[in-house]
């Protein structure tokens, strides 16, 4: 039996016209149901992409020319290749999509800084050669603003001490309070920082803590580096708290 030529060409819209009148007449063509059994069951019949639609109606416009022309054993085959072929190349382009969209949701964080955080564990080794750092600066004169042997004030000495020990502190003892962990007054151990509110309402005092209620410190009232009892009647109600640092 032989096939009468088509009478003219087919354009895409006559394609478009004659797809909207199958699927009006008979529900689904053998197209979708095609696709169906490839992928699945579509969510309604329309395409998400104009390329996407575009591409399937020539993939159908080239079935229907393989049918026409006599090679409809073919046809079925290389209408099935195209489409799978079509399909994943949808997949992939999806999964790259999706793949940059969550990459773009997810940017890494910016670096926060914050301050090196004081050890808890320092042996007890340390913290004795801490004490006898401090003690190589008895005798040495007050002076406020001082920051050397002819003289030095109390948080420049506690700066000299802990800078021999690898530990850096701010300059003042408005500064060095905010520097390591806060410890509860019961919780003292040799090596604290201990603060004081003496001539200013700010922390305005600094010393070493020794153990035993004691602390080295350079004196204004005593005139040089010495050690004191923080349960005098001066210091008693001026202390402010310790940091550890170490």
């Amino acid at each position: 039996m032989s096939i009468q030529p088509l009478q003219g060409a087919i354009t895409p819209a006559t394609a478009s016209a004659t797809r909207s009148a199958t699927k009006r007449g008979s529900g689904r063509s053998s197209f979708d149901a095609l696709l169906d059994a490839i992928d699945g069951p579509r969510e309604g019949n329309t395409v998400a992409a104009p390329q996407a639609a575009a591409e399937l109606l020539r993939i159908e416009m080239m079935q229907s020319s393989l049918s026409l022309s006599g090679d409809a054993a073919e046809s079925p085959r290389a209408g099935t290749r195209a489409v799978e072929n079509f399909l994943a190349n949808l997949r992939g382009a999806k999964e790259f999509s999706r793949g940059q969209a969550c990459a773009a949701a997810a940017p890494f964080a910016a670096p926060v800084e914050t301050p090196p955080k004081a050890s808890m564990s320092a042996a007890g080794d340390e913290l004795d050669s801490i004490g006898a750092t401090a003690a190589q600066y008895l005798g040495i004169p007050y002076r406020f603003g001082g920051e050397g042997a002819a003289g030095i004030d109390c948080s420049s000495f506690v700066q000299h001490v802990y800078r021999e020990h690898q530990v850096d502190l701010p300059r003042t003892a408005r500064e060095q309070i905010n520097v390591g962990v806060d410890v509860a007054e019961g919780d003292l151990r040799k090596g604290d920082l201990v603060f004081f509110q003496t001539y200013a309402s700010y922390p305005s005092h600094v010393g070493i803590y020794l153990g035993d209620g004691k602390m080295i410190h350079a004196s204004s009232g005593k005139g040089e580096v010495t050690i004191s009892d923080m349960n005098s009647s001066y210091y008693r109600p001026r202390y402010l708290g310790a940091r550890r640092v170490v």
